[in-house]
């Protein structure tokens, strides 16, 4: 029995046709991540220098590094500015940089400033712009042999002002 060219090309014709017709792709349920942040690019053990025209500006270093559209996200993050008047170093586990020059830390935050301030909290909010810092709950602050605790400090440092609650000081005075 001899089967034709053409009888086997119809055949297989209508094979493909009765796929494409009667066989409809389903339709995928939408999972919880479908709305979610996805980062443009991750980074690991990284240095990160910002450079310009008067030299370097700032270094950032950490663990882990996310950075989005609208953020940057680093775990073990270690920010050092060098742009003020007083350079100043900034540690935390974890910490948000919005872009904006706002930076808000979380988990053993510890900021030095050159002229010898420490600043311990667990949490601050940190505004380069306007160069205030925010620490909702409890901070201590150190300088020299004078240390400083409190809860929720607000310091800015164009105004020269500073407000906290519950504060106790020790203070060295000098003959």
């Amino acid at each position: 029995m001899a089967v034709s060219a053409n009888s086997f090309f119809i055949v297989i014709a209508l094979i493909l046709g009765s796929i494409l017709v009667f066989i409809r792709p389903h339709e995928l349920p939408q999972n919880d991540h479908a709305n979610e942040d996805i980062a443009e690019m991750e980074l690991r053990n990284f240095t990160l220098y910002e450079l310009d025209t008067d030299g370097l500006r700032n270094i950032m270093l950490g663990k882990y590094g996310f950075q989005y559209k609208d953020r940057i996200e680093v775990e073990e993050i270690d920010y050092t500015d060098s742009t003020r008047s007083l350079r100043n170093n900034i540690l935390a586990y974890y910490g948000v940089y919005n872009n904006v020059d706002i930076i808000t830390l979380e988990g053993n935050v510890r900021y030095y400033r050159e002229d010898g301030m420490i600043l311990t909290t667990d949490e601050a909010v940190i505004d380069q712009n306007k160069e205030t810092v925010l620490t909702p709950g409890p901070f201590k602050i150190e300088q020299n042999d004078d240390n400083v605790v409190g809860n929720k400090l607000f310091y800015d440092r164009l105004a020269g002002t500073t407000n906290a609650k519950t504060v106790t000081g020790y203070f060295t005075l000098k003959d």
